[in-house]
C-alpha cells in the first residue's frame, strides 16, 4: 500500500475511533431529527440528508484546506507543512490510544467558533425541509471536536486538494457507524472500539505513519516527495 492509500484508510479509522467521542455531541441532534417527525421514512431521509450535509462540508473544507496548503507549499525553506502532517499523525495516534488527549485543547478554540455558529443551527430546528437537514448537517459538522480540526490540519498539510478532500471524506464516512447506530448497537460498537488491542493497533498505525513521514522528510534521500506534481 502506498503512503496515500494508508493515510486514507487511517482517516477512516480516525473517524471510526473518534466518533464515539462525537456521539455525545451529535447524538442529541440526531435525536431531535428523529423526534421531528412520526413518519419513519421521512425521519430516515432527514437523518441521511443531515449526514450527507455533514460529510459534504468536511469534504469541501478538505478541498479548500488542500488548496491553501498547495499555495503555501514551497514558500518556506523548510517543509513546515509536511513536518506538521507527521506531527499530527503522531498526535492522532496518542489520542486514539488515550496516552495523551492533547487534541481536546483544540476543542477549546473550536468552542469559540461554535458559539457563533450554534445560534444559526438552532434556527433550523425543527427540520421541515430536505434543504434544512443538509444545512444543519453542514453546520453541525463543525461542532468543537478536536478530531475534526486535526483531520483538517492534516488535509491542509497534505497540500493536495484532491487527496485532502478524499482524506476528509473518508474521515466523515468513518464517523457514520457511531452516529447512525442508535442505542444498544452504538454501545456495542463503542465497547469494541474501546478494547485495548484495537486502540493500540490503530495508534501504532498513526504513530508509525507520522514517524515515517518525519524520517523520510529529514533523513530520506528523495523519499519525502511522494506527491508527483
Amino acid at each position: 500500500m502506498s503512503y496515500e492509500s494508508t493515510t486514507l484508510v487511517g482517516a477512516f479509522i480516525l473517524g471510526l475511533m473518534g466518533a464515539s467521542h462525537c456521539v455525545g455531541m451529535c447524538g442529541g441532534i440526531i435525536g431531535s431529527l428523529s423526534m421531528a417527525t412520526k413518519d419513519s421514512a421521512k425521519k430516515w431521509i432527514n437523518i441521511s440528508l443531515y449526514q450527507f450535509g455533514r460529510i459534504a462540508s468536511y469534504t469541501l473544507f478538505g478541498l479548500i484546506a488542500g488548496w491553501i496548503g498547495s499555495q503555501a507549499d514551497g514558500m518556506t525553506p523548510i517543509p513546515i507543512l509536511k513536518t506538521l502532517s507527521g506531527i499530527l499523525l503522531i498526535l492522532m495516534g496518542l489520542y486514539v490510544s488515550r496516552i495523551w488527549m492533547g487534541l481536546t485543547y483544540l476543542e477549546k478554540i473550536g468552542k469559540l467558533l461554535w458559539d457563533k455558529i450554534s445560534p444559526l443551527s438552532k434556527r433550523l430546528l425543527p427540520v421541515q425541509s430536505p434543504g434544512q437537514a443538509i444545512l444543519l448537517g453542514s453546520l453541525w459538522g463543525w461542532l468543537p471536536c478536536g478530531l475534526v480540526y486535526t483531520a483538517l490540519g492534516f488535509a491542509l498539510a497534505a497540500s493536495d486538494p484532491l487527496y485532502s478532500s478524499m482524506f476528509m471524506l473518508n474521515f466523515g464516512i468513518g464517523t457514520l457507524p457511531a452516529t447512525l447506530l442508535a442505542g444498544a448497537a452504538s454501545l456495542t460498537l463503542k465497547q469494541w472500539l474501546n478494547k485495548a488491542p484495537i486502540r493500540t493497533i490503530s495508534a501504532l498505525v498513526f504513530i508509525g505513519l507520522g514517524v515515517w513521514t518525519l524520517y523520510t522528510l529529514y533523513f530520506g534521500a528523495d523519499m519525502g516527495h511522494h506527491h508527483h506534481h
